[in-house]
């Protein structure tokens, strides 16, 4: 009776263990590019891993969409192409365009589904004020900003110092008003970041120049010097031809520990992480601006070639980010957002990448490593 019931034990064992075992080859094998909704920190790790530039099907999709962009943006009405999900969650290339092309888009390229997105004209996003570009629009459609729970102060007005991030900005000859990213460091000093756009005057910005909070926009177009908190240290010219390999819209202004904080109002999401992280498809992010204040987002492009039009023609950036709000019939950024940081979705608040750009509900952020490369500075953060 024993040696039966041992032997009836030991086949249930066994059993077990081959279960056991087809399941974790299984999970070891080629798991389906979809994304994962972490209930964990484990399965957000899974997720990353899952939908990085490393994932052998995404690593496909963005070969098939690095052959065909220029086949792409030569089409008319194509203003970009990016890597990210069909509905079903498989990697695909993301065909971004002004309106409905329809069967002038293939559904498949070398077995990669090819999804169109309609997103219209694709503009940068300061606002607020009269700088050349798309401020005009912008002050008239923008939602109004919001108020910071740490001081009941508005985004727009001007903060004790030292005022925060993610609030009203501005060059000093620009009427306009943008977002202050993030604090960062080099050396000895204290620097932060925003756009070309918002603090560079489009190129035409000198080293030296003043940088005021808030905005000059935000304060009838007046120029404060008691409102300076910073003055240029560094600007990233901005190239402005459909061929060309633009990577930032950034520039860096000096400032002290004095004027500028490292974190944003109380009603953000507090000091960013002094270490950076790669953008991946399906991530969660948030963003703290001028103008929308905390909204939450999720990555839904990477490697993105897009065309922005400035003004002065069509500038193309490469390897950029693409975000979708989190919510249907929700807004990530609207204008004045420009330079907000956008951070991971969690309580690390990781650094992404940095607004710049927007079409329909589609923002668009310059990855952060390269601009921190470019100005060889680190982010001052927890």
């Amino acid at each position: 009776m024993v040696r039966t019931h041992t032997r009836s034990k030991l086949a249930q064992l066994l059993v077990a263990a081959f279960i056991f075992t087809t399941l974790g080859i299984t999970a070891c094998g080629d798991a389906p590019d979809q994304p994962v909704s972490p209930s964990s920190t484990e399965d957000a790790v899974t997720q990353i891993n899952v939908l990085s530039k490393d994932n052998p099907g995404v690593a496909r999709a963005m070969d098939v969409q690095n052959r065909n962009t220029e086949r792409f943006m030569a089409k008319h009405g194509v203003v970009g192409t990016g890597t990210g999900l069909d509905e079903e969650g498989n990697p695909a290339v993301i065909i971004f365009t002004e309106r409905e092309l329809g069967k002038g888009i293939p559904t498949s390229i070398d077995g990669i589904p090819v999804i169109e997105q309609v997103v219209g004209v694709v503009e940068p996003v300061a606002g607020g004020g009269k700088t050349k570009s798309t401020a005009s629009k912008t002050k008239s459609t923008a939602a109004k900003p919001k108020s910071s729970s740490a001081s009941s102060l508005a985004t727009t007005a001007r903060h004790p110092r030292p005022a925060p991030i993610g609030i009203s900005t501005s060059n000093y000859y620009d009427c306009g008003a943008g977002t202050i990213g993030v604090r960062v460091r080099g050396g000895d000093n204290v620097y932060a970041l925003s756009c070309n756009h918002v603090w560079g005057r489009l190129n035409a910005a000198q080293p030296g120049e003043s940088i005021l909070q808030p905005g000059s926009g935000d304060v009838a177009c007046a120029q404060n010097t008691t409102d300076i908190i910073g003055q240029i240290a560094g600007l990233e010219p901005i190239v402005h031809l459909s061929t060309a390999s633009n990577v930032m819209d950034a520039t860096m202004m000096l400032t002290s520990t004095a004027e500028l904080g490292n974190g944003t109002p109380t009603d953000g999401y507090g000091i960013p992480s002094s270490t950076p992280v790669d953008p991946v498809v399906g991530m969660s992010v948030q963003k703290y601006g001028r103008t929308t204040g905390l909204t939450k987002g999720k990555i839904s492009a990477i490697n993105v070639t897009i065309g922005i039009n400035y003004g002065y023609g069509t500038a193309r950036f490469v390897d950029q980010i693409a975000i979708a709000p989190a919510r249907k019939n929700s807004s990530f950024v609207e204008g004045g957002d420009s330079g907000s940081l956008v951070v991971t979705d969690n309580s690390t608040a990781s650094p992404i990448g940095m607004i710049f750009a927007k079409s329909g509900s589609i923002a668009y952020a310059n990855p952060i490593k390269p601009i921190l490369t470019r100005f060889n500075v680190t982010i001052d953060g927890k």
